[in-house]
């Protein structure tokens, strides 16, 4: 169970970080994947944007860090993804995908009745 506009906050948050790093590729992909496995949903999205160098991957969710330009962000959305994804007891993490391009990795818990089939 979960806050359904707080959700689609951080899919919404992560397909526009994902639009605009692939803005000037010459591939533009973005790929969302999902399974459930062991009681627990696996979102990846994943593009193929430059990815994120290195040295930044481990501030990606501190307020206020962003690798946009001036006045293209304010560092607050990956911030705000992860303390709305901590607080549906779940976790976030970012790494660059094989090849080029980053990937996000959201793991939320799944409610005992909520519906969702754990074969799906």
């Amino acid at each position: 169970m979960g806050n359904a506009i707080q959700l689609e906050q951080v899919f919404l948050n992560l397909l526009t970080n994902a639009r605009d790093a692939v803005r000037g590729a010459d591939c533009k992909l973005i790929n969302i994947t999902d399974r459930v496995e062991e009681g627990t949903l696996r979102i990846v999205f994943e593009d193929t944007g430059p990815g994120i160098p290195r040295e930044f991957l481990p501030r990606v969710f501190d307020p206020f860090f962003t690798t946009k330009e001036v006045g293209e962000g304010t560092g607050l959305g990956l911030s705000i993804t992860y303390g709305i994804v901590r607080d549906h007891s779940g976790t976030i993490e970012v790494h660059n995908a094989p090849g080029a391009g980053a990937a996000f990795v959201i793991e939320l818990p799944i409610c005992q009745g909520s519906g969702v089939d754990a074969a799906t």
